[in-house]
């Protein structure tokens, strides 16, 4: 009888703790890749978070640290894709830096 009340004494635990989730219960990271095809005249910033990214900007840097793109603006969705044209901004390496309220996140494009 002792046995059956603990064993459901400890089913009654269980049921009641809620599920359990790998890795701590961490949400996902957010990705940036910055696509730069060498024949293409974009550079193709594809932005994904585990939710909403809310206010988000992005800053294109050249070389010498100049920026020759700035954009700020607010993603209402986990995912947010933009084309740049290249032909705008200078030959060489860029540093590509997004902002939002879940992640700061900089790629460097030759």
């Amino acid at each position: 009888m002792r046995r059956i009340l603990s064993t459901l004494a400890l089913s009654a635990l269980f049921l009641l703790a809620g599920p359990v989730v790998a890795g701590g219960g961490e949400p996902a990271k957010a990705t940036v890749s910055v696509e730069a095809a060498p024949g293409s005249a974009f550079l193709k910033l594809n932005i994904r978070n585990h939710r909403k990214i809310g206010k988000v900007a992005i800053l294109v840097r050249d070389a010498k640290g100049r920026v020759v793109y700035s954009e700020e603006g607010k993603a209402m969705t986990g995912e947010l894709v933009r084309l740049l044209d290249k032909r705008a901004m200078p030959l060489g390496e860029l540093t590509v830096t997004v902002t939002a309220r879940d992640f700061a996140i900089t790629q460097v494009v030759r």
